[in-house]
C-alpha cells in the first residue's frame, strides 16, 4: 500500500510516496522517498514493533515534513550567507 503526499515548502512543492506494510507478527514497517522537482532526494524508514498501521503513518509523515523543513532552513542559512558576502 502506498500514499502520495505534496508538501508546498518555501523553495517548491515537495512529494513523499509513503510505502507501508503490516508485520505478519505485528508492529509497522514503512518507508518514505521524498522527491523535490522529479529528483529523488532522500529515502526516510520508519519501523515499530507496537505500532499500528494508521500511527507508523503519521510518524513517517511527520518524519518527512521534518525532514524537508530542514532542508529548506539549511537553504534559507545559505542564501543569507551569500547575500552578506554580496554586501
Amino acid at each position: 500500500m502506498a500514499a502520495a503526499h505534496i508538501r508546498a515548502g518555501k523553495t517548491g512543492d515537495w512529494s513523499f510516496t509513503i510505502s507501508q506494510s503490516k508485520l505478519t507478527e505485528g508492529g509497522y514497517s514503512g518507508t518514505a522517498d521524498v522527491s523535490f522537482e522529479g529528483r529523488h532526494r532522500c529515502k526516510l524508514v520508519l519501523s515499530g514493533p507496537d505500532l499500528s498501521l494508521d500511527r507508523g503513518e503519521e510518524m513517517l509523515k511527520r518524519k518527512c515534513i521534518n525532514w524537508i523543513e530542514r532542508r529548506e532552513a539549511e537553504a534559507d542559512d545559505v542564501s543569507r550567507s551569500n547575500e552578506r558576502e554580496e554586501a
